[in-house]
């Protein structure tokens, strides 16, 4: 619909009529981050042409984050920093997983991550399911200690780590190397084993 306002003997300017918005009908409960997203879901169910997301300003506190899967080794120091459980681990698999409707764009990954391998973009995102749907992010396989089976760490870590430690000193002999392999336990056993030769 269109409203028609005169702005002079002859002449007309049409400009939009705001539709008609069907209250909301539903209660209000919940934490207040779950009140505006039913909130702003009601609205976005009834626009003219509704866009799959929206980009935000710096400081806007919806958004998502993104990985570089080649820098990030799992440390999951961000799982840690993260205040909103936006960021989550995959408990029994080396994972990195991010729920969009948690995250408040604080920036406390991104300073924490020690390989500078994530970064957060303001937007909100109107699909209510890929919003509450936690995304991988991040996958390797684990590293399994090459003296006892167990997995301990993930192949990315560990290979970062022979790589940063490739010309150190007290990792020139081969059986030093080997025990970066290892996991805590057999590493112990094996420095005192050495110790007794």
């Amino acid at each position: 619909e269109r409203a028609v306002d005169w702005v002079g003997e002859g002449a007309q300017a049409v400009t939009p009529v705001m539709p008609v918005l069907e209250p909301a009908r539903h209660a209000a409960v919940g934490t207040k981050r779950q009140i505006l997203f039913a909130a702003i879901d009601h609205l976005h169910a009834q626009a003219p042409q509704p866009h799959p997301l929206a980009s935000l300003p710096a400081g806007a506190p919806f958004g998502t984050a993104e990985v570089d899967e080649r820098a990030c080794t799992l440390c999951l120091a961000c799982v840690t920093a993260c205040p909103g459980k936006a960021l989550m681990d995959g408990q029994d698999l080396p994972q990195l997983r991010f729920l969009e409707a948690n995250c408040v764009q604080c920036g406390l990954c991104t300073r924490t991550c020690p390989e500078d391998a994530i970064w957060i973009t303001p937007r909100l995102l109107f699909d209510p399911e890929a919003r509450g749907r936690a995304r991988l992010l991040r996958e390797d396989s684990p590293f399994h200690c090459v003296s006892c089976g167990k997995p301990f760490a993930t192949t990315a870590v560990i290979g970062r780590m022979e790589q940063r430690l490739a010309g150190h000193s007290m990792f020139q002999d081969p059986r030093a190397r080997r025990r970066l392999q290892m996991c805590g336990d057999c590493r112990v056993a094996d420095m005192m084993l050495s110790q007794e030769l």
